[in-house]
């Protein structure tokens, strides 16, 4: 059964939604001065300094000169004062080439003691790099086992033959990848909103060929095809990226005649002419330029999830008058799925094996997951970049501040708590990303909150499901292994991407020469093994009903919804 989104914080425990911009405020002891930094003492064994550790950090590219560098600035110097530990070393990690750095780091045996991140942490498994998790190494990080033993989903998710190698966190269901389309042009051209595969095309055609934005040019067309958008098109038909895999008739297995049905249908919009040509060369920015200068009718991009109200921004800047609206992905016969989804069980780093003091790395988790330790991370100093309202939601104090000071430092909290009571039920406040939109006195922010409670709403029913979600607890493979399905995977996804811009090459054939590709590159091997593993261990794996459990039904809080245009 689905719970409601309560926004009265007594009734509920606090839960942050993502990185950097939602999560409680608790009762805090008197603030003191850490470098440029207002700090907070946390808990008395935050003064015991003991040992030293290194944790990585992405590098984002966001922090301003005068806040200094990834590795010292005012929240590098809050931990370094109030974490238990002599020295804590930022190791810096560029976002863009993460698992390249990644890989050169541990290879040359000077990769961090902790390491916080939203990277596949299968590769590392597989090769030693990450340190099994023990009972009596989890006993040293009773904050972090207390939100382990309170879901047994993300128990699931952290434990693979039996072993834990992973540390996790547990959020409220939000949007990642969504469907964003134009509305106002659905109107004009007197269209209904997509449902089906058929539908969305005809749609497509529509916005392409006659005219929507009344320029009496050819100059528009009707959907994205970048690579964001093909993987929301591969949701469509049941299947993720990279994983390829769906439990048929009691068996894990390689999905080729959904992968067909994709390649055929999205080989039908190329054909159609409602894409860009260049589509193939977009790494995403082109898309979403087209899209914002008005020229493109539907989206399929994640760029409209969490802290992109800026993009939301820029496009009514350019199209004053545009209106968007947000849909279900249309159903096919292999049934009902949405885009990427944010939160659920979500694996957000692992211990060093080669760390040289792995209590200190577990203590290092263990400190982030203290409530007060995440609330400061993910918030700052109570009312100098957030604060509560009476309704409880998280409001922004300065945004100009804020951009300066605090939205670059979202990655020193990628391990933390989301549940603040430890012991409530399930309740959290992800309504924040939307009610504190709605309740801004910026209509612009207004009709980003009412479009965003829409995508919350899509993404919270209990059919929407993420393919690529309960993929999370496949096994590590073995290095030989591992080499197959990684050499296979980039001849199959390489073949397959060439194959939607070659018009003679029909889907049946690309995908019987996918499947000679993933063959002689051992594939067979991967889907035998995958299987095997699914027959010993499905008790044990996510599943879509681990998912159901965490969905909660968004709701408008009064003062909100006084300023949402929606009936």
């Amino acid at each position: 059964m689905k719970k409601k989104f309560r926004g009265v914080v007594a009734l509920s425990f606090v839960m942050a939604v993502s990185v950097g911009l939602t999560a409680c405020s608790t009762t805090k002891e008197e603030p003191k001065k850490s470098g440029n930094a207002t700090a907070t003492t946390t808990t008395p064994a935050a003064n015991v300094k003991k040992g030293k550790v290194s944790v990585m950090v992405y590098d984002r590219g966001l922090i301003p000169a005068s806040e200094g560098t990834y590795d010292n600035n005012r929240w590098t110097k809050w931990i370094q004062e109030n974490a238990p530990f002599e020295e804590v070393k930022f190791i810096v990690v560029p976002r863009t080439e993460a698992p390249q750095k990644m890989n050169m780091l541990f290879a040359a045996g000077e990769g961090p003691d902790v390491v916080a991140n939203y990277e596949d942490m299968t590769p590392f498994i597989s090769k030693g790099q990450a340190l099994e998790i023990t009972d009596e190494l989890l006993a040293k990080m009773p904050n972090y086992k207390k939100t382990l033993d309170k879901y047994p989903a993300l128990q699931k998710l952290t434990t693979v033959n039996g072993k834990r190698y992973t540390v996790g966190t547990v959020s409220p269901v939000s949007p990642n990848h969504a469907a964003v389309i134009r509305a106002d042009w659905l109107e004009k051209l007197n269209l209904p909103m997509p449902k089906t595969p058929e539908d969305l095309l005809a749609v497509a055609k529509a916005f392409t060929e006659k005219d929507p934005d009344g320029n009496g040019k050819n100059d528009t067309y009707g959907l994205t095809l970048n690579a964001d958008s093909q993987r929301v098109l591969s949701h469509m038909f049941g299947f993720g990226n990279p994983e390829k895999y769906a439990v048929v008739d009691g068996k894990l297995t390689f999905v080729w005649d959904r992968i067909q049905d994709w390649l055929k249908f999205t080989k039908q919009i190329v054909d159609a002419k409602v894409v860009d040509p260049d589509f193939l060369l977009d790494k995403g920015d082109k898309a979403l330029t087209d899209f914002t200068n008005g020229k493109i009718g539907i989206f399929l991009t994640g760029k409209f999830s969490q802290l992109n109200s800026p993009t939301f921004a820029n496009f009514k800047k350019a199209n004053p008058t545009a209106k968007l609206d947000t849909f279900d992905l249309p159903a096919t016969k292999y049934g009902t799925f949405e885009g990427y989804i944010n939160g659920g069980p979500s694996t957000v780093g692992f211990i060093n094996a080669a760390t040289k003091d792995p209590d200190a790395a577990a203590r290092y988790i263990n400190w982030l997951n203290d409530p007060k330790v995440s609330d400061y991370l993910v918030n700052g100093p109570e009312g100098v970049y957030k604060k509560r309202d009476a309704e409880g939601t998280v409001v922004v104090v300065d945004p100009a501040k804020n951009k300066i000071e605090y939205d670059y430092a979202t990655d020193y909290s990628i391990i933390r708590t989301f549940d603040f009571n430890l012991g409530s039920a399930i309740s959290p406040l992800a309504n924040e990303y939307y009610n504190s939109y709605l309740k801004s006195s910026d209509p612009v922010l207004q009709e980003f909150g009412d479009l965003y409670y829409k995508m919350a709403q899509v993404v919270n029913k209990p059919e929407a499901i993420d393919p690529r979600k309960w993929q999370q607890t496949l096994p590590a493979l073995a290095s030989d292994t591992l080499l197959k399905k990684t050499n296979g995977t980039k001849a199959v996804d390489d073949f397959l991407l060439k194959a939607l811009a070659q018009p003679n090459l029909t889907a049946e054939k690309a995908v019987a020469d996918a499947k000679e590709l993933w063959k002689k590159a051992g594939g067979e091997d991967v889907d035998a093994f995958y299987n095997d593993y699914y027959q010993k261990n499905k008790d044990k794996m996510l599943s879509a009903e681990d998912f159901k459990q965490l969905k909660l039904t968004p709701e408008l809080l009064p003062s909100a919804k006084k300023n949402s245009k929606i009936k």
